[in-house]
């Protein structure tokens, strides 16, 4: 599976753990979310964000489009979703069906 970091959330760390088992699609810094979208739905990457205001308005325009995971804070840091829990999320969500279509809340796959 082939996947795109948008750059609010495209830690060295995740970059590393969601590349051992993806492919990751090169982050494009500085883009908008509209140019970021279009470029991960051109190499058929799904888009993993915390930008989820402004991506879920992009969702609905591309049909077939290869899935907007999104990543949520929560107001204390020591709770938020780790990105081992968004890797083992990814893995968790993959496993049941994929992405195609979809967009998913990744929190609520955490382990």
């Amino acid at each position: 599976m082939r996947v795109y970091l948008d750059e609010d959330i495209a830690s060295q760390e995740l970059a590393n753990r969601l590349s051992a088992r993806h492919q990751l699609v090169a982050t494009i810094r500085g883009a908008s979310d509209r140019r970021a979208w279009e470029h991960a739905q051109s190499h058929d990457a799904t888009v993993i964000t915390m930008n989820s205001d402004d991506f879920i308005l992009l969702a609905p325009e591309a049909t077939g489009h290869h899935g907007l995971l999104l990543v949520y804070r929560e107001r204390e840091d020591r709770r938020s979703i780790s990105a081992a829990e968004i890797s083992v999320a990814v893995d968790r969500v993959e496993a049941e069906g994929g992405f195609e279509d979809r967009v998913i809340n990744l929190n609520h796959f955490r382990s």
